[in-house]
């Protein structure tokens, strides 16, 4: 390789370049190598063609490097200057942003008070449960600007409908564990984490060797005329507390965690 072209990058401006000239003069010289065939007997001489063609490698990445450094320098020169504006109007913005988002939240409050409000009115049909579900049948969507009375309206009557419907298929799954499974429908809406309750459940129940006949009612606020209770420590990782319970619920028994 010629040591002139390696020189010329070294000294000359990008943008002086003859590109079409200059790439000719490299293929040129490059083709020069592709003919030699190295030897272990010229070995040297590979590595002498090796240094060259490097040494060429990086005159021309410092001319890119160059060149680079001397187009950014006009705009490294604004940058602070632009940032400086852009600072002035974010900084007005984020005031103006803070009044619309509060004004926005106390809409939201607002319409989330209506919703309630006329869930209240068609969530009958959930009886007691109606609170609970509230809070898993609530879509943020509902309040937003962009939803309108009469959209929300249907969507609330629809996840009352579907609600309703799924707490009748619980109860006419006759199972003993009908509690249970309704507080999970309540806590996650989903009639797949209550048919997996109900597997886990009863699988439990058939390595307890426990059966039952029909679904036990399970007072709500025993009295002491219901007979004597026994108060029990019992020592249990989470998960077998929880079917232990589970068990409780099924067959009446009442307990307190404390």
């Amino acid at each position: 390789m010629d040591e002139l072209m390696v020189r010329n990058f070294e000294t000359a401006e990008i943008t002086t370049w003859d590109f079409p000239a200059i790439k000719a003069q490299l293929q040129r010289g490059l083709d020069e190598y592709a003919s030699i065939i190295y030897t272990d007997d010229s070995i040297k001489d590979a590595k002498a063609d090796r240094a060259k063609l490097k040494k060429l490698r990086d005159a021309i990445v410092d001319a890119k490097k160059a060149y680079r450094t001397q187009c950014l320098a006009p705009y490294e020169a604004m940058e602070p200057q632009i940032k400086e504006l852009i600072d002035m109007v974010e900084q007005q913005r984020l005031l103006i942003d803070t009044t619309v988002k509060e004004y926005e939240g106390r809409q939201k409050e607002e319409k989330e008070k209506a919703v309630r409000a006329f869930y209240d009115r068609k969530a009958g049909v959930l009886g007691n449960l109606a609170d609970a579900l509230y809070t898993t049948l609530f879509d943020p969507k509902w309040v937003n600007a962009s939803t309108s009375k009469k959209k929300y309206e249907e969507a609330v009557i629809a996840a009352i409908d579907q609600a309703s419907h799924d707490i009748q298929a619980i109860e006419a799954m006759q199972s003993p564990f009908v509690r249970t499974l309704t507080e999970t429908y309540v806590s996650t809406r989903s009639m797949e984490k209550v048919s997996e309750k109900k597997a886990e459940l009863e699988t439990a129940a058939q390595n307890a060797s426990i059966s039952f006949s029909k679904p036990v009612s399970v007072p709500e606020n025993p009295s002491s005329d219901q007979g004597e209770y026994t108060t029990l420590r019992i020592f249990a990782n989470p998960r077998q507390l929880d079917s232990i319970m589970d068990f409780m619920k099924a067959i009446g028994v009442h307990y307190e965690t404390l």
